[in-house]
């Protein structure tokens, strides 16, 4: 789902770009844009320095730690493309910023077009990509939290399991046995 979103705003922006933004008028956003580029794929190289969380592992369920850590390496497979995707946005803005407003305005008006629709596509998809990963982030925190609270929902319940084992077994040594209680009598008894 998140992906054909992904691919359908892509391309609309890439017509967008393509029909209505003069390559000409880019120019002014290629230093500004390859700043934000390369933001994200300094924040992208933060995240994947982080590697997976410090848990009690053992604490956790096995399924649920095959499902969070199986989470864990998709997400960062997506680091991979976005910093794959960001690259090749960077390397074309960079190209275009050297090859120069001046000489860009000499190419045919097709190729022009194209080319603006391209650099559109291209952020668009880096900014798109990014988002949908910082979503997924946030879902495995959710998942992380249902583990850990579910891990510590145990935790207390064997402490009182235990603790309540200890009453009862104090009860029982204290050799307690039931009191025979007679019915009540009525007042003229």
């Amino acid at each position: 789902m998140a992906r054909t979103k992904t691919i359908v705003v892509t391309f609309l922006a890439t017509g967008l770009f393509a029909w209505a933004v003069p390559l000409a008028r880019l120019y002014g956003a290629f230093q500004p844009l390859i700043v934000a580029l390369s933001i994200m794929v300094a924040a992208v190289f933060v995240r994947l320095n982080r590697g997976m969380p410090a848990l009690e592992w053992k604490s956790l369920e096995p399924d649920k730690r095959k499902e969070l850590t199986a989470s864990i390496v998709r997400v960062t497979t997506e680091y991979g493309w976005i910093i794959g995707i960001n690259a090749v946005a960077l390397a074309s803005l960079v190209t275009l910023s050297v090859i120069g407003g001046t000489d860009a305005a000499l190419w045919p008006e097709g190729v022009r077009r194209a080319v603006a629709g391209a650099v559109g596509g291209l952020v668009t998809l880096c900014a798109a990509r990014m988002a949908y990963v910082v979503w997924r982030d946030i879902d495995i925190v959710r998942l992380q939290k249902r583990l850990i609270d579910g891990a510590a929902s145990r935790e207390l319940d064997e402490r009182e399991r235990a603790l309540a084992d200890e009453k009862v077994a104090s009860i029982r040594s204290a050799n307690v046995r039931p009191v025979e209680v007679k019915p009540p009598k009525a007042w003229g008894e």
